[in-house]
C-alpha cells in the first residue's frame, strides 16, 4: 500500500479508505484547494501496484512504481 500513499503525497491527495480485502483497497481521493474540495473513486491493486481512478469518461488505469510514480507503458 505503500505506493499509494506516496501517489497521494505527490498529488496532495487526501486517502479516504472505504474497504479492503487481500487483494485490493478501495475509497477516495480527496483534493483540497484554498476554496473547494473533490473526491475521486479509486481501487488499488496490492500486488500489481495498479491504481483504477473513476472518472466521468470512463476509468483511467495505472501502474505505479515502489515510490509512487505513475510508469509509463
Amino acid at each position: 500500500m505503500k505506493p499509494l500513499v506516496y501517489y497521494c503525497r505527490w498529488h496532495e491527495a487526501t486517502l479516504r479508505l472505504r474497504g479492503r480485502d487481500d487483494t485490493a483497497v478501495w475509497g477516495h481521493l480527496v483534493y483540497a484547494n484554498d476554496e473547494t474540495k473533490s473526491d475521486q473513486a479509486f481501487r488499488f491493486d496490492l500486488k500489481k501496484r495498479q491504481l483504477t481512478l473513476e472518472e466521468a469518461a470512463g476509468e483511467k488505469i495505472f501502474q505505479l512504481d515502489e515510490m509512487g510514480v505513475e510508469i509509463q507503458e
